[in-house]
């Protein structure tokens, strides 16, 4: 069963995007090889709702975290690998003769272009698997235990076949004709597939060896995956990934408190918060390192979000509007009895005070009925969670305050129990001196 979210959530947490500015990709966007790449779009895409198997790849990572083993390898040799032995797919070695024929023939006239290519890929191959052979040497030593330890031996082994040893002897800088014959021969059809498997393999090794290098400048941790727990989001330290010196805070939603209800003035840093939430949840699937000192979760069906809504002039949509939609897509999700982790902030916000009021008690009272999903939920609206805790027992309020110093609203960033009192909107307008303005003469 596969991980569910829409493009809205990924864009309110700013999931995706190599070069969108402070995307939770582009901190582990730093792979050498093409295929490392291609993998971390995948994990990025794809992540997992089985226990199992995000507790196999985070034990993975951590290795990678624990021992900082350089790459074996850069960008342009590993594409030049790349594209040698894939393009081979194992051809027989009279193909390999014909080659060799016509190098030799292009080399006689003069032309020796495609011998020189030929040459610069068979012996960026060779000195490639040599710096393989070395790293494997390294690595084997310390991956018992690990979920990749089978294909670590795996590969480790393959460097061994009695094939391969008059390659990984070569010592030179230069190859002769009849040595390139031999050695491609060797790398492109008797063991081809194997060494297309073991390229695969490295591929695995640039990401791992990538994302245990975040973990560990960063200070990431890794969530520990339940298929069944009370406690469904348990966070502690949690802090946004792509804000260095972040505050951080520790939260938890269990199936008995399944709804945390956040109060706070602006820029008390509720969104911040939500949207930090959010990431955790969604890294934790993908059994990634999260922006956190622990976290130990239930795997979960997905996870949508309703944080940054725009209207929609193409199909008259007003903001309210657009909200509204928002919130019914979810509320259909929801109603399947999936678990789910859903985030809303600043419920209807788009609309006047009174029908915001009814609209937010309403909607979260209803949710409060659906005890397998997780929900954050905030409000400038205090009167909603001071009604909404006479009637719901299920609901954890928690704030972040607001604290004044000379007049000037200052913020913590830091969770408090309970429900805010704080308003402080015409203390800041006031200081910003609008009104003032508007009313002076212009000279």
């Amino acid at each position: 069963m596969s991980f569910e979210t829409d493009k809205q959530t990924l864009e309110d947490l700013n999931i995706l995007g190599r070069y969108k500015n402070n995307s939770v990709y582009s901190i582990f966007c730093n792979t050498v090889t093409r295929g490392g790449e291609r993998l971390l779009e995948r994990m990025f895409l794809n992540p997992l709702t089985d226990a199992a198997e995000i507790n196999r790849r985070t034990q993975i990572f951590r290795y990678f975290k624990e021992h900082d083993i350089a790459f074996p390898g850069e960008t342009r040799e590993c594409d030049i690998v790349e594209q040698y032995l894939s393009g081979a797919s194992g051809k027989h070695w009279v193909f390999n003769l014909a080659v060799l024929l016509r190098a030799k023939t292009l080399e006689l006239i003069g032309n020796d272009t495609v011998i020189n290519q030929w040459h610069e890929q068979v012996i960026t191959t060779l000195f490639f698997l040599q710096k393989a052979q070395g790293y494997l040497d390294e690595i084997v030593k310390t991956i018992t235990g690990n979920p990749l330890e089978e294909r670590i031996k795996w590969g480790h082994s393959l460097l061994r076949d009695k094939a391969l040893a008059r390659v990984l002897g070569f010592r030179g800088e230069k190859l002769s004709l009849s040595e390139m014959f031999k050695f491609d021969k060797i790398l492109r059809c008797d063991l081809n597939k194997k060494l297309v498997d073991f390229v695969k393999l490295f591929y695995e090794i640039d990401l791992n060896t990538v994302v245990g290098r975040v973990a560990r400048k960063r200070e990431f941790c890794f969530p520990v995956a339940y298929a069944d727990s009370e406690v469904s989001m348990g966070i502690r330290g949690l802090f946004h990934p792509a804000l260095p010196g972040a505050v951080s805070n520790d939260l938890e939603i269990t199936k008995s408190r399944n709804i945390f209800f956040l109060t706070g003035a602006n820029m008390a840093g509720k969104s911040t918060l939500m949207k930090s939430f959010g990431i955790a949840v969604y890294m934790a699937h993908m059994g990634f390192p999260v922006a956190a000192k622990s976290m130990e979760f239930t795997v979960q069906d997905g996870i949508y979000t309703s944080i940054n809504v725009p209207d929609n002039i193409n199909l008259g949509y007003s903001h309210f509007y657009a909200e509204v939609l928002r919130v019914k897509k979810v509320a259909v999700e929801v109603s399947l009895s999936k678990r789910l982790v859903v985030i809303f902030d600043e419920l209807f916000k788009g609309t006047n005070v009174k029908d915001a009021f009814d609209a937010t008690l309403a909607v979260t009272r209803a949710l409060a009925n659906r005890r397998a999903c997780s929900f954050m939920i905030s409000t400038h609206i205090i009167e909603v969670g001071q009604e909404l805790g006479k009637t719901c027992d299920n609901v954890t309020f928690a704030y972040l305050p607001t604290v004044m110093k000379d007049k000037v609203p200052t913020y913590t960033y830091r969770l408090e129990n309970g429900i805010t009192s704080d308003k402080h909107g015409m203390i800041i307008i006031n200081n910003e001196r609008i009104v003032e303005i508007i009313r002076s003469r212009v000279r």
